[in-house]
């Protein structure tokens, strides 16, 4: 049944937007209504479709509606997903975790580390025809910082930001800060226009973060569908190049495998959650490219440290002693996703503490630690009744189930409840479950650290407050020693072994796929190292 409705639902989709498509295996492509050129373009040039050819447009899998098209105000990858397309940063990263530029095409720091000077791309567009400028970015981070948006605490060390001319911004700040730069290019980042959202009383609900999101990225909006499409096209004024592709089409589908079949029948062109049992069937399939999103991230269960069991660190420590994440990585991820050992990805050695970790599987312990705490069974044979909240698609719900048979073991309940992103970020940010699974990237700094655990940080699910870590992460993010620096951030994780607002389990592996006749896709072309992830201005659909 759901795979009928996900026919209906696209069926919907591709009526409005592919009408003339043919059986051309899924490549998402339809005649062009008029062959005439459009704004920056001349006909038949090789940036987009000539007179009479094939419309190029990329259907992509995506796994529920955006909260906002405002993705500095919301912690919400749907959205991230949307926006790398419709937006720009001031800086990005690429596919290796690398900073590029972006907005700003150089910049230059002080020796004391508290100047920074951004040179902007000059004669950059909005979306609707008005010229963007240092003002801009100026707005953004100050309505960040009034609104408490994700980047907020980031942007609480800025003195002040200055703007000598419309290609130049100058910020400065109290204290040197060593991720600065990371975090301008991470997450939530994107530069809002000025001329929109100035005097807007919610920046989540006015019109330009809901029917008209207005950009300088690579695409404009063209509409959305709630439950089924986002529809963008070509930003012919693109700073970084014509896209190649005329539209990019999101699917809402929120079932891995009906989206995973919908792949296999030539529905949808790009899916980013190949599921575990499948990966090694694309990858020996030459009609199908395949590719891998890892390093720096994990999934980790996080403990509600408000909850009414969850508080308790007897409770925590006899979870984490239940834990087996070697079978959790062969039952759950099919073997792809490797157990993960300690309190933070191990790709950067110098930051990364070997000697903090949970310690093996023992159930024994795990019951004698509950039992200890004073915690007796009840009629059906529980010492506790507990939720945990995961994601749909994706190998997390597969993890649940282990973990869920691995909690049974000892004695503890555990209702395992698969949301929608919107869902799951309602749900967990307002403090209302007992254990969740967390993903997402962990760099390119350690100081991510302060969004994960860091009292009020954006990420910290956990609610975990300790003022020793809080320290610690202050004095490290102004620290440029990187010797030192990694003593720091080995310390926190030493107290997050004993304190256990969450507990490692398997290094996330995310497998995205395309047909072999789409190139510059980054994860799966990995040479497209100057553009974000998200961003798919290079991508094309080789119809030749």
């Amino acid at each position: 049944m759901k795979r009928k409705v996900f026919s209906i639902l696209f069926a919907a989709v591709m009526a409005v937007s592919l009408a003339a498509c043919g059986g051309d295996g899924g490549s998402g492509n339809a005649d062009t209504a008029d062959g005439g050129a459009q704004p920056g373009q001349e006909a038949g040039n090789a940036s987009g479709d000539s007179a009479g050819g094939e419309e190029q447009v990329l259907i992509v899998s995506i796994n529920g509606d955006p909260t906002s098209f405002n993705p500095d105000a919301v912690t919400d990858d749907n959205a991230g997903t949307v926006a790398d397309n419709l937006y720009s940063g001031l800086l990005a990263l690429n596919n290796n975790e690398e900073i590029i530029p972006d907005l700003a095409e150089s910049w230059e720091i002080s020796e004391d580390g508290l100047t920074y000077t951004f040179h902007l791309r000059p004669g950059v567009k909005w979306h609707d025809g008005e010229a963007f400028t240092s003002e801009d970015v100026k707005f953004t981070y100050e309505m960040i910082i009034e609104n408490e948006g994700y980047l907020a605490k980031d942007l609480s060390i800025v003195s002040s930001m200055e703007c000598p001319d419309e290609n130049t911004i100058v910020i400065t700040l109290k204290e040197a800060s060593a991720p600065f730069l990371a975090s301008l290019a991470w997450y939530s980042n994107s530069i809002l226009p000025k001329h929109l959202y100035e005097g807007v009383e919610d920046w989540t609900t006015c019109e330009a973060a809901t029917t008209n999101p207005i950009g300088t990225g690579p695409f404009k909006y063209v509409e959305s569908k709630s439950g089924v499409s986002i529809t963008l096209e070509r930003n012919w004024d693109y700073f970084g190049g014509q896209p190649i592709l005329d539209k990019v089409i999101y699917v809402v589908s929120t079932d891995a495998d009906t989206t995973y079949q919908a792949f296999l029948n030539g529905e949808i062109d790009y899916i980013t959650d190949v599921p575990a049992a499948n990966v090694s069937t694309l990858e020996a399939d030459s009609a199908y490219k395949i590719g891998c999103l890892s390093a720096a991230r994990r999934y980790q269960m996080c403990f509600n440290m408000n909850g009414t069991y969850t508080k308790d660190l007897a409770v925590r420590q006899a979870i984490a002693k239940a834990i087996d994440r070697q079978e959790i990585s062969a039952k759950g991820t099919n073997g792809l996703q490797a157990p993960a050992y300690g309190f933070y990805p191990p790709f950067l050695d110098w930051a990364y503490n070997d000697q903090a970790d949970i310690g093996s599987k023992d159930t024994a312990m795990a019951v004698q630690l509950l039992e200890d705490a004073g915690y007796t069974k009840d009629a059906d044979g529980y010492y506790m009744h507990l939720t945990l909240e995961v994601f749909s698609g994706g190998t997390y719900a597969d993890c649940g189930k282990v973990i869920k048979s691995q909690l049974d073991a000892v004695g503890i309940d555990v209702t395992i409840e698969e949301l929608e992103e919107g869902a799951w970020v309602e749900k967990v940010f307002s403090g209302n479950y007992d254990l969740c699974i967390l993903a997402g990237m962990q760099g390119p700094d350690p100081d991510n650290m302060t969004n994960r655990i860091g009292t009020g940080g954006g990420l910290n699910v956990s609610f975990y407050s300790n003022a020793e870590v809080d320290d610690l992460l202050a004095q490290a993010r102004v620290t440029s020693d990187q010797e030192e620096r990694g003593a720091m951030y080995k310390q926190i994780q030493q107290i997050l072994s004993e304190d256990l607002p969450l507990v490692p389990l398997v290094e996330y592996a995310g497998y995205y796929a395309c047909p072999s006749n789409i190139t510059g896709l980054p994860y799966i072309d990995t040479s497209v190292d100057e553009l974000a992830p998200g961003n798919f201005g290079r991508v094309s659909l080789n119809l030749d």
